[in-house]
């Protein structure tokens, strides 16, 4: 939601293609296809497939957030196949509803935030899973259109090969030893970069609804010349091209484990604190397999399904919520329990918009 990003060609990781459009032109994309289409009704044109063999998803690929784990076990279990296409939250959203004649996926991987879009456009079918009362109401709609799976938290990535005294806070980023090397996937087209605000927006102010205390945070950041225009991947970081990276955690742990030996990098919790940002599951209203993508939220909410989100270094949404017991070999795949010191669980998904935060950022970060 948690389902990304600027991120790119990391070993074993995805880089989420979120918001790659800037979000203004999302919504008036969105308002088109659904004056044109319509958002309600009973359901397409196409009926069911009589049997459901194979689940098609929306942002749910094999390098990200260990999916391609996932739907190997679901497979096995089911006898079924999976086929995905990566894209966006704007644009899992608009696909289900220009489709609905003709649906073509079952189930999308959303970020948090557009789980309230979602559900305002009408797309998303209503569907407690099997494991549905332990999972929080604050990462839940409460009539089941979506819910969370796996948690990203921001944090911060230090490179210490070039940063010798290593930022612990919000706070510190400011200093202007940091100049130039501050690394943030840009909240204008990326929904991780979005979440990056909210967290600095908790940290600051202890509410994500608090965006203009977050926006002036990083307006100071860019005057101060310490946000560097630089997407991170593999190759800038390996080079020492991106000092310090505003990351998840999930995805700071894989670069650190998989660049080891090649670039030293330390996992820097803020100590203002952060957020637990969960990506969300969502059911398209007109799902050609709905049987299936049903079984495939209840699978995703279970102990197996939680399990094998921690094995790719995210923690399961019902891990958080203290009710998911892991393997000690799977729990030493997350970050120490201890390392998560003032980590915020946001509730006010209605209350913050994707395209306030975009708008903001280009003319109070980008355009001062």
């Amino acid at each position: 939601m948690l389902h990304n990003r600027a991120c790119k060609n990391a070993p074993g990781l995805r880089s989420r293609k979120r918001n790659l459009k800037p979000i203004s032109c999302v919504f008036l994309a969105l308002s088109l296809v659904f004056s044109i289409t319509g958002c309600s009704g009973a359901g397409g044109s196409k009926a069911p497939s009589a049997k459901e063999d194979k689940i098609v998803t929306y942002g749910q690929p094999d390098d990200w957030a260990n999916w391609k784990e996932m739907f190997a076990a679901f497979n096995k279990k089911y006898g079924s196949t999976h086929v995905d296409t990566d894209m966006s939250s704007a644009e899992e959203i608009q696909k289900f509803g220009a489709e609905k004649n003709n649906p073509v996926a079952d189930t999308a991987d959303i970020g948090m935030m557009w789980g309230p879009v979602a559900v305002s456009q009408g797309v998303t079918m209503g569907y407690k899973n099997a494991n549905w009362d332990k999972i929080g109401d604050w990462a839940k709609d409460p009539d089941g259109n979506w819910f969370g799976t796996y948690v990203g938290v921001p944090v911060f990535l230090v490179n210490t090969d070039v940063v010798k005294d290593v930022p612990q806070s919000w706070n510190d980023l400011l200093k202007s030893e940091y100049k130039d090397m501050i690394c943030i996937a840009n909240p204008q087209t990326s929904g991780s970069g979005q979440n990056m605000v909210l967290a600095a927006a908790y940290a600051l102010g202890g509410d994500i609804t608090k965006v203009d205390a977050s926006i002036d945070y990083f307006a100071k950041l860019q005057k101060e010349g310490n946000i560097k225009n630089i997407s991170a991947s593999v190759a800038t970081l390996q080079k020492g091209e991106v000092p310090i990276y505003i990351v998840y955690d999930f995805l700071a742990k894989g670069y650190q484990e998989d660049l080891k030996g090649q670039a030293n990098f330390k996992i820097v919790f803020p100590k203002e604190g952060s957020i637990w940002a969960p990506s969300a599951l969502m059911i398209n209203k007109w799902s050609p397999h709905p049987g299936l993508a049903k079984k495939f939220a209840d699978f995703v909410s279970s102990d197996e399904g939680q399990a094998i989100f921690a094995e790719g270094h995210a923690h399961p949404i019902r891990y958080v919520e203290g009710n998911l017991k892991l393997p000690d070999d799977v729990k030493s795949e997350l970050l120490p329990d201890s390392f998560y010191t003032n980590c915020g669980k946001p509730s006010e998904w209605n209350s913050v918009s994707p395209d306030e935060i975009a708008q903001k950022w280009g003319k109070e970060v980008l355009g001062q």
